[in-house]
Parts: structure tokens; C-alpha cells; sequence
């Protein structure tokens, strides 16, 4: 199995889970600080009432009274604290430690914290009956747990325990769609119906909305197929059948007497058996390109390939040449589709662009890259793409002989290489370019 990516459905899925225990983790972390430092209150209160009484009895200095629970006990202050404070008086634990002193006789009506020195401080206002009350502080005691080492060991596992439990959940839900997804592109790279065992079989804990979703993808590819299946028999079927009249045609064409009357109705109906002729061998020709698993595949040099279908054109190097490395092999290609690929591209371009043809070959990351070129006009993006349907020509080929399927020969002998074809246009003239992987995985 690959490994996951940072961005797919599984990692995003496992993410959602960790955020969402680490929020609800933190939620009650800090639900059970508030609660323990509100039922610590009451015990410290006991303790700091008598302190605070002494304290704000006597003037203010720079003396301190020891008291249990405020480290460096408390001071008396002319005047209240300066610069930013966070204000806990209404706070459930400042609200019962205030409470806790007005029992003792102590009455608090602020109660706040500062932080100056690297220290954290609590400051009080102390009423009294004299006047307008004392101002006290100290270092504020511990708000947090004691973190210890058995502490640092029980995170960790907890931790631990969360994140093998939220793998295991992530990858059993998306475990299904990763299989649902080898299928599918299994089947767009080759055109055979979907490989492997349907879901309900492979995994019985998969959801059933995806077992649905399996089967009914799985009914829908088993249709195409049949029907392309039968096109493609119905297509060579008429294919084959229209040689043999074709061939009698021909064969009683020139049986003729040869005489000066009938010359030039020989020559015509021979020219035109041969354009039937070719018009049939690209049917077949369509038919080969498009059915999956026809030609054996192995490593093919695309550099030999395409010197020999450039050389069958037997054009000048000026009208046509070839731009390539020493080499450039694809691992899983059939060789005679790629030969068929570039020499109906460099037809194209010949026919309806404008010398000189340029065909390259050079290296892109992963992949190959096929470019033909020509100095003609091109055709926007568009018109391309629709192009390359079966039997679709553009206005400027209406009235060149041809059929329309040179380009949709390509696109099929494109996709059965899990490549991918598009359309360039610029001040030099336009291009086609292929781009075809070197590793092309099979089939599961």
C-alpha cells in the first residue's frame, strides 16, 4: 500500500480525529483545573484569614507574613497593582475563596493577578472598617497540577492509545474508497472491466452506502464494455465485409479493355476503391487503438519508434524532422501503438498545418514528452479537444480526403497509455503535445 498523503481523504480524516480529541481534552483539562482550584479555596481560605486580618492591620512595607500556600507570603501595598491585570473576582474559585474569608470575617471584593519579574502574583483588596481598605499581594500558589514523571509517561501513552485507535478508525473507513479507487482507475487506464473482487466480498465491514456505490459502478463499467465490445465488432464486421466487394470492384475495374473511352473511368473508379480502401484500414485502425489488451507490452525505445515512423514520410529534413536523446524508454507500452501515435499525429500536422514538422522527444519528471509541431495557424483549445471525437473534422479539412479519425485514434492510443494529449498555439506556429508515463502500473 502507498503511503498516505499529507492531503488525502484518510490523512484529513485521522487529522479531524486528533484535533477533535485534543480540543475535548483540553475542554476538560481545564473544566477539572477550575474545579480543583475552586474546591482548594475553602482549605486555603482557613489558612490565609488570619494572615490577611495581621496584614492589613499594620501599614504598609516592604515586610511580609509568612502564610501556608502564598511562596514568600503576603505584603501590604499603598495603593493597588499597576499596568495589566487579569481580573478573577468573579471567577468560580475567586468567588469561593472570597466567599470562604466573609465567613472568617474577611471581606475581599477584588481579587486579581499580574505578571511582572517572571512571577505571577495575586493581588487582593482587603476591606476594613477604618477606611477604604489594604491592598495586599504575594506570589500566587500553584494553579496547575504538580507535573511529574508519571505524569510525562501516562500523557504519552494516552496519547498513544488516541492515535492508534484513530489510525485504526481512519483506515477502516477509508480503507473501502482506496479500493473503490484502484478499481475505477484500473479501469479508466485500461478500458477492461473493473479488476478484483467487488467490496461486499474483500470486506465485510465495508459501509453498505459504498458497497452500493461499488456494485453499482461495477454494473455500469460491465455495460460500457459490453458495448464497445459490440461496436467494435459491428465496426470491423463492416469493415471486413466492404474489402471483399471493394476487392471485386477493383478487380472487374481492371479487367476493362484498355482503350482511350474507358481510361479515365478506370482510373477513377480505382481511386476511389483505394480512398474506400483507406477509409476502411482507419476503422480498423480505430477499432485496434480503442479495445484494451490487444498487443503484447513491453519496454519500448520511443526514440526508435519514432525515427522509424518520421523516415516512412519520406519527406526532406527540411519539411520534416526529429528532435530526440539517444533514447527514452517507456517500461509497459505496446510498440506498434506508439508507432501508430506519432506517425498519425506527424499526418495531421502535414495535412492540415504547414511545413516544417517538427517532431521532439525529451524527458519531463516522470514522464515523456512527445511534441509535434508545425508552422500552420492551429486552432483554439477548444476546437481541439472536439477534434479529437470520433469522425469530427474542422471546416478547414472538409475538402482534404480523410474521415476524421487520426486525432481520435491518437486520443484513444493516449489514453490506453495513461498519458495525457494537449494543444499548443504560439508565434511559431502549433504544436501537439503527449505526455506519456514511463511506469505505467497495470491492471490489478
Amino acid at each position: 500500500m502507498l503511503p498516505a498523503r499529507f492531503d488525502s481523504l484518510f490523512m484529513r480524516l485521522l487529522l479531524a480525529q486528533l484535533v477533535l480529541v485534543f480540543c475535548c481534552v483540553m475542554i476538560f483539562g481545564g473544566f477539572v483545573v477550575v474545579e480543583r482550584n475552586t474546591l482548594q479555596m475553602p482549605q486555603f481560605a482557613e489558612v490565609w484569614a488570619p494572615a490577611f486580618t495581621a496584614a492589613a492591620a499594620r501599614p504598609p512595607s516592604i515586610d511580609t507574613t509568612p502564610v501556608l500556600g502564598l511562596p514568600g507570603g503576603i505584603r501590604r501595598h499603598a495603593g493597588g497593582p499597576t499596568g495589566a491585570r487579569l481580573e478573577v473576582t468573579g471567577w468560580p474559585a475567586g468567588k469561593a475563596l472570597r466567599e470562604a474569608l466573609a465567613t472568617r470575617g474577611v471581606v475581599v471584593d477584588q481579587l486579581c493577578f499580574t505578571y511582572s519579574d517572571g512571577q505571577l502574583n495575586m493581588w487582593s483588596h482587603v476591606q476594613s472598617t477604618a477606611g477604604s481598605g489594604a491592598w495586599l499581594s504575594g506570589l500566587a500558589p500553584s494553579l496547575l497540577p504538580r507535573w511529574t514523571t508519571r505524569t510525562t509517561v501516562t500523557l504519552i501513552l494516552l496519547l498513544s492509545a488516541i492515535a492508534g485507535v484513530s489510525w485504526h478508525f481512519a483506515r477502516r473507513v477509508t480503507r473501502p474508497l482506496d479500493r473503490l479507487r484502484q478499481r475505477m482507475q484500473a479501469h479508466a487506464q485500461t478500458g477492461a472491466e473493473p479488476a478484483g473482487p467487488p467490496l461486499a466480498s474483500v470486506d465485510r465491514h465495508s459501509p453498505p452506502e459504498l458497497v452500493e456505490m461499488d456494485a453499482a459502478y461495477t454494473r455500469l463499467a460491465q455495460r460500457l464494455q459490453r458495448n464497445e465490445r459490440e461496436r467494435a465488432m459491428l465496426l470491423a464486421g463492416v469493415s471486413h465485409d466492404l474489402r471483399s466487394p471493394l476487392s471485386r470492384i477493383r478487380l472487374a475495374a481492371e479487367m476493362l479493355p484498355e482503350s482511350a473511352d474507358n481510361l479515365d473511368g478506370v482510373a477513377s473508379i480505382t481511386r476511389n476503391v483505394d480512398h474506400a480502401d483507406q477509409l476502411i484500414a482507419s476503422f480498423l485502425e480505430f477499432v485496434r487503438a480503442s479495445a484494451p489488451a490487444q498487443e503484447a507490452e513491453g519496454p519500448v525505445d520511443i526514440v526508435a519508434v519514432a525515427r522509424q515512423a518520421v523516415s516512412r514520410f519520406e519527406r526532406s529534413p527540411h519539411e520534416l524532422s526529429l528532435r530526440a536523446p539517444a533514447s527514452l524508454t517507456l517500461q509497459r507500452a505496446p510498440g506498434l501503438l506508439v508507432e501508430r501515435l506519432i506517425a498519425n499525429l506527424v499526418d495531421n500536422a502535414l495535412k492540415h498545418g504547414a511545413v516544417p514538422v517538427v517532431v521532439s522527444l525529451s524527458s519531463k519528471g516522470d514522464a515523456a514528452l512527445l511534441t509535434v509541431a508545425d508552422a500552420g495557424p492551429g486552432l483554439p483549445q477548444v476546437a481541439g479537444l472536439k477534434l479529437t471525437e470520433a469522425f469530427a473534422r474542422g471546416d478547414a479539412s472538409r475538402g482534404l480526403p480523410g474521415v476524421g479519425l487520426g486525432l481520435a485514434i491518437a486520443q484513444q492510443i493516449v489514453l490506453r497509455l495513461g498519458g495525457a494529449l494537449s494543444f499548443e498555439h504560439d508565434a511559431q506556429g502549433h504544436r501537439v503535445e503527449v505526455r506519456l508515463p514511463f511506469t505505467r502500473r497495470p491492471a490489478p
